[in-house]
Parts: C-alpha cells; structure tokens; sequence
C-alpha cells in the first residue's frame, strides 16, 4: 500500500474511526442483546454471532490502513501501522509514539497566522483516543507491572512482602482514577501550551471579571435544579430499565463507589477537583470551540454536550446531555471556564454527599433484589415525574433566555482582547 503524505491526520483518522465502528458498535449492540434476552433459544443469535465476527474482521480494513498513514504521520515508517492488528490495543501503542513531525497541523492552515490559531492544530479525534484510552491504558500497565513486581517480591522474600502485596492490591485500584486525572492533567496542560494556547484566555483564572455579570444566586439555581431534574429523571429511567436489564439495575443499586476510606477520599478528590476542572477544559474550553468554529456555534454545543455525555459510558445520557448543554451556556454567557467548573464541582458534591452517606450507612442495609426495588420505586413515581418535569422546564426556560447567538465571538477569543 502506498503511503501518501497529506499533511493532515483528519484523513488517517476517518479511516480508525471508521475501523472502530465496524469492530466494536455490532460487538457492544450483540452484548446488550444478549444480556437483554439471556433467555433466547432462538437460532438467530448465533447467526448474528458470526454476523458481528464478520464485521470485526472487516473493520481491520480501514483500520489498518489508518493507522499505516497515521504512523506515516508522525514521522514514523508505515510498517509501525501493523500494531492496529491488535486493534484499539495497537492504536494506543501509536498514540503514546511521540511526534516527529513539526511541521504539522490537523487541518490546511497558514500555522500561527491563521484566523483559527491555535485551534487548527489540533486534532480531536486524536485527542481524545489519547487522553481516554491510550494515556488510561498507559497508567494502567504501569499499576499492572507496580503489583507483578511486589507479587514476586512476596513469593522469593516471604510473608512480610506477601502483606506488602495484600495492601497494595487493596489501595491501589482505589487510587486509579485519581492518579489516571492526576497525570492527565499535568500532561494536558503542557500539550496545550505545546500547541500554543494561552491557558489563561480560556478565562480559568480571570475570577476579577466574574463580580459583575453573573447572578450567582441564579447559577447555583441552575445547578441544583439540574440535580433535581437527573434525580428524578434517572430514578423513573432506572426503574423502566430494571424490566429489561435487571442485573444491571440489581448490581447498580448495590455496588458502592468505593470501598474504604482510602476510596471515599480519593473518589471523592477525582469528583470534585480533579474531573470538573479536566472536563470542562476538554469539553468546553477545547472541543466546544473547536466544533463551534468548523459547524457553528449551536451545533458546536449540541455535538460537545452530547459527547460530554456519552464520554461517562453511563445509562443517565440524557441528564448528562442537559448539564453539558447548561455549562456550554454558562461558557459562552460569561466567557470564563471557571463558572462551568465550579458549578461542575457543585454538582459533584452534591452526588458525593450522597455517595459517603450511602457507604457509611451501607453496612446497616441488607442487599436490595431488583423486585424490592421496583416495590419501593413505585410510590414514588409521580413525584419524580414531578420534580423531573418542573426542573426540566425552568432548565429549558433557562436555555431559550441565555443560548448564545451563532455570530457570538469564541470566549477564547473574546479574552484575547
């Protein structure tokens, strides 16, 4: 196959995305039949078995020669393209490669002269497989080797290393995530300055210019109605899915989010520092302009917000779209990143109350079978229809006033004056 520069990762990356879709859309839309109907004696299953193999192994097409002109890219021989045969595995072995080309920009563009700067240098769909699953496989392989080597230290040493062992096992999957933001972040911060952004343009430190535009009292409304809304919203949600994937339901409503002290503290950090402040630069401060410049403005909120939401690999899609669409808002109203991350941080510790107060009173509770749940849901229905549909309105009344216009200036660009 011959490699053709392009000067552009947009085409080498339509063809992995395009790759991953025929691998894994059919595989993960079998998986959720499967676990929907464990019961099917029918045939077909198997039929749409080899119908989802089939579709895997094609995906290899596009894949492989994505990531061929992708390592061509990067200043890499096309033959280091080969890891996609390890599909998503192989990519992210790609991603972490470093750049060698400088001379590259994601789309055509006149470099720092552009009109777009420092926009037109970035490419999202490398962005984010790197920083979602590349770099998290990264940090996950390094805590995989930390325990293999304490392991054979516990079998040539003896006991006093096998405790050693015990410990670690117990505390270090609970330190994941926030060692996963953790490094995330200082990464991403340095990526940016790398591509040329100017961290503070995206008005995450301009607190002085806050006092007089916003209405606090009404933000923090906002957030508090957007919790209500999700409380109801999921809960009625939640119930209705319990008849279709009960296991699923069962298991949610039993598994805590952490279970030490160690845990809780570390949870709760990732929650309530850690992600808003990570997630809002990604979401709003990078992609929601980034997207808002190529498609427009209410596309560009409407395509990050829904990403925001599909990002949490959560059944709650729906409320997460709606808190993604109020931060966007909240971006563009008052044209600094620090209103959507605090009121991002307020809502999480809203949800982390609730979640220390469900892992203290958790050793009291008996385990809750699916049929018990639906028992004590069913009183409660009408009220979470009510609360869910009176936030929902004043939320939505809260968009119609406050959308921005399509001719609105970037809030990157808008602090650059």
């Amino acid at each position: 196959m011959n490699i053709k520069n392009t000067n552009s990762k947009n085409e080498s990356f339509n063809l992995i995305l395009c790759g991953l879709a025929f691998q894994f859309i059919p595989l993960f839309t079998f998986g959720l039949i499967l676990a929907a109907f464990e019961d099917w004696s029918s045939p077909f299953p198997g039929v749409l078995f080899h119908l989802i193999i089939s579709t895997f192994i094609y995906g290899y097409i596009p894949l492989l020669k994505g990531c061929r002109l992708y390592s061509y890219d990067k200043g890499y021989a096309s033959k280091w393209g080969w890891f996609g045969l390890l599909s998503i595995l192989g990519l992210s072995f790609l991603l972490l490669f470093p750049e060698k080309r400088t001379n590259f920009y994601s789309e055509g563009s006149l470099g720092n002269d552009s009109i777009n700067f420092p926009f037109n240098k970035l490419n999202i769909p490398e962005f984010l497989l790197y920083y979602s699953i590349a770099f998290p496989i990264l940090i996950l392989t390094i805590f995989i080797i930390i325990l293999l080597s304490i392991g054979l230290l516990s079998l040539v040493k003896g006991s006093d290393f096998i405790d050693l062992f015990n410990a670690t096992w117990d505390i270090l999957p609970e330190l994941y995530v926030t060692i996963t933001y953790l490094f995330i972040g200082l990464f991403l911060f340095r990526y940016i300055r790398i591509l040329g952004f100017d961290v503070e343009k995206f008005g995450i430190l301009n607190f002085g210019s806050l006092k007089p535009i916003i209405n606090w009292k009404l933000i923090i409304l906002i957030v508090f109605l957007n919790y209500a809304f999700a409380w109801g919203f999921n809960s009625l949600i939640s119930y209705y899915i319990s008849f279709i994937y009960p296991d699923f339901i069962e298991n949610s409503i039993n598994e805590l989010e952490f279970t030490n002290v160690i845990g809780l503290i570390s949870w709760s950090f990732s929650a309530i520092v850690f992600a808003p402040l990570l997630e809002e630069l990604i979401c709003r401060g990078i992609i929601l302009q980034k997207w808002a410049m190529k498609w427009g403005i209410k596309a560009g909120i409407v395509t990050s917000s829904l990403l925001f939401a599909i990002c949490h690999l959560r059944f709650d899609i729906v409320s997460l779209f709606i808190a993604g669409t109020i931060l966007s808002v909240l971006y563009f109203k008052t044209g600094n990143l620090i209103v959507p991350i605090l009121c991002h941080s307020l809502y999480n510790t809203i949800v982390t109350i609730f979640m220390i107060g469900r892992y203290y009173s958790s050793s009291n509770v008996d385990f809750v079978s699916v049929n018990d749940y639906r028992v004590s849901m069913e009183p409660l229905l009408g009220q979470k229809a009510i609360v869910a549909a009176i936030s929902f309105a004043v939320i939505m009344f809260f968009l119609y006033r406050n959308f921005p216009k399509q001719d609105d200036i970037l809030p990157y660009y808008r602090n650059s004056k």
